[in-house]
């Protein structure tokens, strides 16, 4: 089996060309036997923080432009997204009150998302550098594990 690194960087506009990720997350998976599971857990967080993206970060004047790069490499998968949206620290983001009924949490709405990266992803970081929005995400693959 070849270790080496496979990336790929692809910039999304809209919502729909979400497909795109997800076939390079397939054929990452693929070259490197990455079980359907893991596969999963990646999609699903990346299509969390993106989804969130474009439902949050633009303004209706701003044309959506977000760039990712997702990559494998010595058993690792990360992903790096950026955005030029409206500032908003995700990683600070409380998490959901559980251990309450809905009608009792602070904030019964929200959250959600965020929460279930967290938990999926080994790493996840946020950062804002000249003017852009960073989300950094990683987590730990083990090849034909099922």
């Amino acid at each position: 089996m070849n270790n080496g690194r496979i990336c790929y960087r692809l910039v999304i506009h809209t919502r729909d060309e979400f497909i795109k990720l997800v076939s390079a997350i397939d054929d990452m998976a693929e070259k490197r036997s990455i079980a359907p599971s893991v596969v999963f857990k990646i999609t699903l967080a990346l299509d969390e923080l993106i989804s969130n993206i474009f439902d949050y970060a633009f303004e209706d004047t701003q044309e959506p432009e977000v760039d990712v790069v997702v990559c494998i490499d010595r058993g690792v998968f990360y992903a790096k997204i950026i955005d030029s949206g409206i500032a908003f620290d995700i990683s600070k983001i409380q998490e959901p009150e559980f251990d309450k009924p809905i009608g009792e949490r602070k904030k019964p709405v929200g959250g959600m998302g965020v929460h279930l990266v967290r938990k999926l992803m080994d790493s996840f970081t946020y950062y804002r550098y000249n003017g852009k929005n960073y989300v950094l995400i990683c987590t730990k693959i083990d090849p034909e594990t099922h």
